[in-house]
């Protein structure tokens, strides 16, 4: 019977077996047969090597440099420590319109090495490793990085499909969720006993569930749940291949293990075009409110709102403030205008999606307030639709939505 096999079991030489080998840690490089083999032993045949996660470790150790060198090019950090979303557009973040809008297909292989913020980091590298552990010394360091680079590749299409326009993303978790997909599938191998099966099931379901389950309910929020997916399809197809084709890890093909080398140039060469439009971004983003001087709650919003509108008047927000302030003053034609004018600035911004949204919803409010009930809901349609969470409860409280 065929099956993916576990460290330290060895199968009867009359049965085939996916008995997992682990690639050599060091770089894959061209070499006589006799060196490939030496090293291979060594990992295969010393347990405490084989066992130990030196994949996982270096690609956590390689997101947490590549965030430390964010952090130091980014034009500004907002208060809970996220970095502005300017400085991850120039940095390499992806979304529709950047990518397909303005041909900048470099950025899908710089988004899924990019965090928001010292917690989207951290909360990937816990279930990289996590994972990790589970899996690399299960199906081999080969078909570990086939499976991470391939998934965040589907990752980023699964993004630029499911996510509208004005939305940008980055972060590791569609790579990630592929490898929570793939020892899903792996904890069937045959050979391993039920307490073994149980361990990885517990682990892929822990983090799975939570990092898919919401599309079926509408994704919202800031999570990037489209990613999640695409990710987990390849993640799971490949991590099945070896089953329909009858195959055994120990006997892939070299290349797959020289996916994550080529993963790493291929990055390397989208860091060079990010280079070059690197300046052309930064100097757009002073255009635009800065994270830490984003307002705390609605009074500052209103408060500080005549001061952004004077200081960055082509930033959508600012006119969105203005309105909210203008509304508090009940001068609901001004407040319309301000409106108007955040969605117009909006909708020429690669990451205005989500200031369209919530100056629809507040423009539907002035409509209901103004008796012009037909436009309301004309205009909240389809935010209603999206179903963005606090907006859409705020539209149906006013009975917009429905």
């Amino acid at each position: 019977m065929a099956s993916f096999g576990r460290r330290g079991v060895v199968a009867p030489p009359s049965r085939a077996s996916f008995q997992s080998v682990a690639a050599p840690a060091a770089p894959a490089v061209m070499r006589d047969d006799d060196e490939f083999a030496s090293e291979s032993s060594l990992f295969r045949d010393n347990k405490f090597l084989s066992d130990i996660p030196f994949l996982t470790i270096g690609l956590i150790f390689c997101l947490m440099v590549i965030f430390a060198l964010q952090r130091s090019l980014a034009v500004d950090i907002g208060r809970d420590g996220s970095l502005d979303v300017r400085s991850l557009i120039a940095q390499g973040a992806s979304g529709y319109d950047l990518v397909v809008g303005k041909n900048e297909w470099w950025r899908i292989g710089l988004a899924p090495l990019l965090h928001g913020s010292q917690w989207h980091l951290i909360g990937n590298c816990v279930a990289l490793f996590i994972v990790g552990v589970r899996l690399e010394s299960l199906i081999g360091r080969g078909w570990f990085s086939l499976i991470f680079v391939a998934s965040a590749l589907a990752g980023e299409a699964g993004s630029l499909l499911g996510n509208g326009s004005g939305t940008v993303g980055v972060g590791a978790s569609g790579a990630i969720t592929g490898l929570i997909a793939a020892l899903f599938v792996a904890s069937f191998e045959p050979e391993a006993d039920a307490e073994t099966t149980m361990s990885r099931l517990k682990t892929s379901l822990f983090f799975g569930v939570p990092a898919l389950l919401p599309l079926a309910f509408g994704a919202s929020g800031n999570v990037n749940y489209y990613a999640h997916a695409g990710g987990a399809v390849a993640g799971a197809a490949l991590a099945i291949t070896p089953w329909i084709a009858f195959w055994s890890y120990d006997s892939l093909p070299r290349s797959a293990g020289m996916v994550l080398l080529g993963g790493f140039v291929g990055s390397l060469i989208c860091a060079g075009f990010a280079a070059v439009h690197y300046r052309s971004y930064m100097a757009d983003a002073g255009q635009y409110i800065r994270a830490s001087e984003m307002p705390a709650g609605t009074r500052e919003m209103a408060g500080r709102s005549a001061d952004f509108v004077n200081r960055y008047p082509k930033d959508p927000r600012a006119h969105l403030f203005r309105a909210i302030y203008f509304a508090e003053q009940n001068s609901l034609s001004a407040a319309e205008a301000e409106v108007q004018t955040a969605m117009s600035l909006a909708a020429s911004d690669v990451a205005g999606g989500p200031v369209r949204s919530v100056a629809r919803a507040l423009l539907a409010q002035l409509l209901l307030a103004r008796g012009r009930t037909t436009e309301a809901k004309a205009m909240a349609a389809e935010v209603c639709r999206a179903k963005l969470g606090d907006v859409r409860r705020l539209l149906e409280q006013s009975k917009l939505c429905g």
